[in-house]
């Protein structure tokens, strides 16, 4: 009798696409929790609200383009939300609710708008729609809580613009880096 499982039962319990499926997910978790590193560690105070979408975006539209999962901007944004439970230095409390919101709303947008090859306008309006929600929210907090965000001091427009063009911006960079990529290949 021999006690040795069968190369059958072997393979067949280790199925390399499942392996490629956490792989590809811990990827698109660790592309927000990057994003959100890179913001908590080299701030510059530019005083140009949402100037950090171009990062955020750049590596939330990436996850978007190479993966071919449904859910991949939400992940990422899972990510991030997850570093923000460490100590990072951010004094604002509601901080995960403004990194989760872009990338549901990304994988909504893009679910809805799917085409087979990416509009340089539509990623563009994605982009910065899905990553202006962030002063949007801003407000609705300011309003009901009192939380006071420096990034009104100049009124509500300014940071509305700058989160939208800082957006479309990090989801153009994206495109262009995905398009090349492919290019290449």
């Amino acid at each position: 009798m021999n006690t040795q499982l069968s190369q059958k039962n072997i393979s067949s319990a280790y199925p390399t696409k499942v392996l490629l499926t956490i792989l590809e997910i811990l990827l698109l978790t660790l592309i927000g929790a990057v994003g959100v590193l890179l913001h908590a560690k080299f701030r510059f105070p530019l005083r140009l609200p949402g100037h950090w979408g171009i990062v955020y975006m750049a590596l939330l539209f990436s996850g978007r383009f190479f993966s071919k999962k449904p859910y991949a901007s939400s992940l990422s944004s899972i990510g991030a939300v997850a570093m923000l439970l460490l100590p990072l230095g951010f004094k604002d409390p509601f901080m995960p609710v403004l990194y989760i919101l872009p990338g549901f709303l990304v994988d909504i947008f893009y679910r809805v708008f799917r085409t087979k090859n990416q509009h340089v306008v539509l990623v563009a309006l994605l982009s910065g729609f899905a990553y202006m929600t962030i002063p949007v929210v801003r407000l609705f907090i300011s309003m009901f809580t009192g939380f006071i965000y420096g990034s009104f001091i100049s009124g509500f427009l300014y940071p509305l613009v700058m989160h939208l063009v800082f957006g479309a911006a990090g989801g153009l960079m994206a495109l262009g880096i995905f398009k090349l990529i492919k290019r290449k290949h």
